[in-house]
């Protein structure tokens, strides 16, 4: 060995050892190519853990037992010396096989505790297709010699380990295993990985040899039991990425849910952080799975054996332990990468028995269509670019060099990205036990005394005591009060009777003393404060398994997958059901497209019932503050790129529902969280975080705060953001206060965009105030027995007061429910209706609070701006021409006629002209904001009203109509709120419009008066430059008339030689001409220079002042000492007056920035005093007015 790399040598005979791998113990390290790994035991590691495998020869020869085996149980495979004729297209690279009986890992390139580019923090295994080669696969279409470069190009450290950095150039070979590999160039999950992301180490499995008997399963076990015992003992947290070749993936897909089952495997599943699946048959692949063709298949993908028919049969299309495997792998994927490639090329398939190949029938076709390929979660990337077929798409080839190119930089990202997660210590949230799930029990009432026959039982209990329970049990232990781990105390559905013994006081709807009787369960509600899809899963699977039912119907995709709609621009924009409302009768048919259903769980054979369901937006609310952290919550969890591993901070959270969100935004379907109005009414922008913090109810029930700290804040804020470190609180306070331009959000929404998280209080910086929410109702009523509600829960605190909780609408169907008779409901399908009028009308009709009377801030902003126009409109028809130019002064004053005159009043119109344009504009702009929201709004109504039309023909129909009379007494009420809202929202934008082209017709005026000024203006300017060039005029004259007069008189008054002076005492002309000229030339050039060049005048300008300074500042000082004391004063108090304005001038810059429209609109309603017009008054001095009539006038 020569600088640490290797030459390309024959293979040692059988039972002999290479020379070059042999070492004594205490030699240093082995020193190699870097992916020549030595696997050497770690300190600390068992020896049970080192135990060689079996004898892998195919011949049976006695040296078998001097094979030389891999670390961590892993045997090197050797040459099989019989090889089928058949195989003869395999690839000429090497003549030797990798197969072997029994599974491991066919090589290891990377080091645990290696130095320099051996050294990984990172596993990526390789698993091939069953039955085919673990290298081959992978090099089956030859990338051209030296394509990763040479290995001089990745000596990068220089740190005297040139052997360990470099890369083998011709072969690979792994210490302990005796034979060869294809070239480095040809094997690109060997160098190709390394070279990209040198942090992976990078592991190609093999499986065990082929037989009848084998299964997925098999497969599958076998695969965790190696990849935990090479991660035995090495980090917890270790990543782990798995490349998957075909059947290999559905091999991965198993093991991982495996690993989900079983506590000691489950560390495999938590830290995988990527898949990649090369044409994997997801769904399924009519080819693969065809008796016919299995001797074809192998030929194709170079099996050992022909696939056998216990894997062919579970790769039938539909097959339902394969799609139920598919659905609860894209359930587990959430937190996962997911690569997928599919093949482009038809595979050359041929059909006929294997003893008569001759007699074929050929044919071209796609072992794996490109629908069974794809995994279908939303975290998927898909390469649809590579040209290959079946068999030789792992190897991606020399055609696919742009999208090789692109899969390796995007997983090494991922690689970097799973290193940097694995250094967080991972804290569970353990949110099933912490979430309540309520279960409300409605009873029959037997005390024929009492008014309502109804009695209400209510208890909660975790979701996982729910799930492990079931909801009988849990009313059955509301009303026993026996040991909640009883097994025998679930009362049934179906009139069966409850003898309660130990009576609970106080939960009952009516109160009474005891609870003695038999009651008998009418139906019941079972609600779960959070819309997150998983959640509905898992409660419907339970409710399957108690009630013997199976609810596939409910969750095809016709019912519920189709329905999902997820934001185009990540988690950014939340999640939604697209709103409907369905029944699904007793004799319908399931779609043939299934979701979650329970595929594979066993039931009881019921009759179908009959299902309804509804997916409901309704208006709600929330806290600016909840907003906030509910927006910063998600643009963490984004940038954390995964749920696991949880970082301390978010498991201390308080919030429930942050905690819920951090879980569960990237899953497929993702968390429903709660969105704004605008959210609602644009869910195509890629966020609405401008359009949020500008909400109109948010503008006019936000805090008040006094001006001293809001300049203190803006300070501080201008300040953050001048050091760089823009906080979330600054960010904010900037965008409150920014005039509603809804034109400027798209740019405004890019500015918020924050990058640096810090701990600043969001109670403490931001002024908190209500926004206006469209939450989610999901429900499903079971036949008439049961109802299953899914909507959020508001995060309230206790200073809101009681208030705020009426608009819960939880609160609002319990307490009616509970509290009085006005809600009756006799079965689930009652309740449903009940439900939904609370739903729709729990904001608008049932909060008294005077910051969630929705429709009454509307109209009260919509009036004050109308007044407002009219105040403008009164205040422009008042105004004169003489009024605004000349300020009550003589217009005829000379003096007033001066260039300084007329700028300052230039200036004083200007000044007055911007701030009555900003205020109009403001106006027109909050117009424009009412307008969008209530049409959002209408848009609202209008959806609510064609669903509940939909729920109300559902209750009409024949087969209803007997058992929903009370139902439809409730959906008809909420249709007539609906009306009633539709109305006064279509009366307000009316009113909204009518206003805004007032304002318009305002400005338009304004601008023709401003236009009629510049007339003005533009004639005293032209008056002005006239008499200044009348004045030029003159003294031009006079300078053309006497100029050559004076030169003349000049130049012969001289006393030269040529006039007849002495030689010797006067100069010649020529002489004075000589001193003249250049000393005029200069002067002359000064002048223009000075003249016209900007930076000679500030640098006579400077001059200038410094001596001026200096000079006044001598004099001041000598004059301040003769001054009487009466000037001193005044000029102090002249230099405190100069001083006032400055700070006047740099206040009246900072309102500008800070503009709160609705504040001054606010501020000038309360203190101007209103009085009466002088046209109402009577004038001094004349005969009393008599009353006027219209006759008379």
């Amino acid at each position: 060995m020569n600088g640490g790399r290797r030459n390309h040598r024959a293979d040692p005979a059988p039972g002999s050892q290479d020379p070059t791998y042999a070492q004594d113990d205490s030699a240093p390290a082995q020193v190699g190519a870097p992916g020549e790994s030595t696997q050497p035991r770690r300190p600390g590691t068992p020896a049970e853990a080192m135990e060689p495998d079996h004898a892998r020869r195919s011949g049976g020869s006695s040296q078998a037992d001097a094979a030389p085996t891999l670390g961590l149980g892993l045997q090197a495979p050797t040459i099989s010396d019989d090889e089928n004729e058949n195989e003869k297209s395999r690839s000429n690279r090497s003549s030797y096989s990798h197969w072997d009986p029994e599974p491991g890992f066919a090589h290891v390139d990377g080091e645990i505790d290696g130095t320099g580019y051996n050294e990984t923090k990172v596993d990526i295994i390789t698993v091939p297709c069953p039955g085919a080669d673990p290298v081959e696969t992978w090099a089956r279409d030859p990338l051209p010699d030296d394509y990763f470069g040479s290995p001089s190009d990745f000596d990068l450290h220089g740190d005297g380990h040139d052997a360990v950095k470099e890369l083998a150039g011709d072969v690979i070979l792994t210490p302990a295993i005796s034979y060869h590999l294809p070239k480095a160039a040809h094997l690109w999950v060997r160098q190709g990985i390394r070279k990209s992301a040198n942090a992976a180490r990078v592991l190609l499995y093999r499986h065990r040899e082929l037989t009848e008997k084998l299964d997925l399963d098999m497969l599958a076990q076998d695969l965790l039991d190696h990849v935990l015992r090479l991660r035995k003992d090495l980090n917890p947290s270790r990543p782990l990425f798995f490349i998957a070749h075909s059947i290999g993936g559905l091999v991965v897909k198993l093991a991982l849910l495996k690993a989900r089952q079983h506590p000691t495997y489950r560390g495999i599943l938590y830290n995988c952080h990527g898949v990649t699946f090369f044409a994997t048959p997801h769904r399924g692949s009519s080819y693969m799975s065809m008796t016919n063709l299995r001797e074809s298949i192998r030929l194709l993908m170079h099996l050992q054996h022909p696939l056998p028919m216990s894997i062919a049969d579970d790769l039938r299309l539909g097959e339902s332990t394969l799609l139920k495997m598919h659905e609860d792998f894209a359930a587990i994927a959430s937190d996962m990468r997911i690569w997928t490639f599919y093949e482009t090329i038809d595979s050359l398939l041929s059909e006929g028995s294997e003893s008569a190949l001759t007699d074929t029938v050929q044919f071209s076709a796609p072992l794996v269509s490109i629908k069974s390929a794809l995994v279908g979660v939303r975290q998927e990337t898909v390469y649809s670019s590579l040209e290959s077929g079946h068999a030789n798409c792992a190897s991606f080839g020399p055609q696919n060099p742009k999208t090789m190119a692109a899969y390796l930089e995007d997983l090494s990202l991922a690689v970097s990205k799973a290193v940097d997660l694995s250094q967080y210590t991972h804290t569970p949230l353990t949110l099933k036990e912490r979430v309540k799930v309520e279960v409300i029990g409605f009873y029959e009432d037997p005390d024929a005394a009492m008014d309502s026959a109804i009695r209400l039982y209510f208890t909660k209990y975790h979701l996982a005591d729910f799930l492990d329970k079931g909801p009988e049990r849990c009313l059955a232990e509301r009303l026993t009060g026996g040991p909640k781990s009883s097994p025998d105390n679930s009362p049934p559905m179906d009139g069966a009777e409850i003898l309660s013994k130990h009576p609970a006081e106080g939960t009952v709807a009516r109160r009474v003393a005891k609870v003695d009787l038999n009651l008998r369960i009418l139906f019941m509600w079972i609600h779960t404060p959070f819309t997150n899809p998983p959640w509905v899963k898992s409660i419907f699977d339970k409710l399957s398994e108690t009630h013997g039912q199976d609810f596939a119907k409910l969750f095809n995709n016709e019912n519920w997958v189709s329905r999902h709609v997820q934001g185009r621009h990540s988690q950014s924009q939340p999640s939604f059901v697209k709103p409907a409302c369905s029944y699904i009768p007793v004799d319908s048919a399931s779609s043939p497209r299934t979701s979650f259903a329970n595929s594979g769980t066993s039931v009881s054979k019921k009759p179908s019932p009959s299902y309804l369901y509804l997916y409901l937006p309704y208006l709600h609310f929330d806290t600016y503050l909840n907003v906030l952290k509910r927006r910063n919550i998600m643009r963490r969890r984004m940038k954390h790129g995964r749920a696991k591993p949880v970082p301390s901070d978010i498991a201390d959270l308080d919030s429930l529902e942050l905690k819920v969100i951090w879980e569960f935004l990237g899953y497929d379907p993702a968390l429903n969280c709660r969105r704004t109005l605008d959210q609602f009414g644009y869910p195509s922008l890629k966020d609405t975080y401008a359009r949020d913090d500008d909400q109109m109810l948010y503008k006019l029930t936000r805090e008040d705060i006094p001006q001293q700290a809001m300049y203190f804040t803006q300070t501080r804020t201008t300040a953050g953001i001048r050091d760089g470190n823009e906080s979330i609180g600054s960010t904010v306070k900037g965008q409150s206060v920014v005039t509603s331009a809804r034109a400027l959000r798209g740019q405004e929404a890019e500015k918020t965009e924050y990058e640096n998280e810090t701990d600043i209080d969001l109670e403490l910086e931001v002024r908190d105030g209500n926004l206006l929410m469209v939450d989610q109702l999901w429900l499903w009523a079971i036949d008439t027995t049961t109802l299953t509600t899914f909507f959020p829960k508001r995060d309230s605190r206790p200073i809101e007061g009681p208030m705020f909780q009426q608009a819960d609408l939880r609160n609002s169907v319990y307490n009616e429910l509970n509290g009085d008779l006005t809600g009756r409901c006799e079965n689930a399908l009652d309740l449903a209706a009940f439900i939904t009028l609370h739903a729709v009308t729990v904001l608008l009709d049932r909060s008294s609070h005077p910051d969630l009377e929705v429709f009454r801030i509307f109209e009260e902003a919509i009036g004050m701006l109308t007044e407002r126009m009219t105040s403008n409109m009164k205040r422009f028809r008042m105004q004169s021409f003489r009024e605004i130019i000349v300020d009550g002064s003589d217009y005829d004053d000379p003096d007033e006629m001066r260039p300084q005159s007329i700028k300052k009043r230039h200036k004083r119109e200007l000044k007055r002209a911007e701030r009555e344009n900003r205020d109009n504009t403001s106006a027109l702009l909050e117009l424009r904001d009412l307008e969008d929201e209530l049409t959002t709004l209408l848009r609202l109504f209008d959806t609510q009203s064609q669903v509940i039309e939909k729920m109300k023909s559902i209750y009409s129909s024949d087969t209803l109509k007997d058992i929903t009379e009370n139902g439809r007494v409730y959906l008809t009420e909420a249709l007539a709120r609906l009306e009633e809202y539709k109305a006064q929202t279509t009366e307000m934008l009316k009113r909204v419009d009518t206003t805004r082209k007032d304002y318009e017709k305002l400005l338009e005026m304004a601008q023709r008066q401003a236009q009629v000024d510049d007339v003005r203006w533009s004639r005293l300017q032209t008056e002005l430059a006239s008499s200044q060039n009348l004045s030029v005029m003159i003294f031009t004259t006079f300078t053309v008339i006497f100029l050559p007069l004076s030169f003349f008189t000049g130049l012969f008054g001289m006393n030269t030689l040529e006039w007849g002076g002495d030689r010797g005492k006067f100069p010649t002309i020529g002489y004075i001409g000589s001193i003249a000229l250049p000393i005029s030339a200069l002067l002359i050039a000064g002048t223009l220079l000075a003249a016209f060049s900007s930076r000679v005048q500030a640098v006579f300008k400077a001059v200038f002042r410094q001596t001026r300074k200096g000079l006044v500042g001598v004099a001041q000082r000598g004059v301040v000492a003769l001054q009487p004391a009466d000037k001193r004063l005044a000029r102090m108090s002249r230099k405190k007056r100069e001083a006032w304005e400055e700070r006047e001038y740099r206040d009246s810059k900072r309102k500008d920035k800070t503009y709160d429209f609705w504040a001054t609109v606010r501020r000038q309603r309360g203190s101007a005093a209103y009085l009466i017009p002088d046209l109402n008054r009577k004038p001094f001095g004349r005969p009393a007015a008599r009353k006027a009539t219209w006759r008379s006038a």
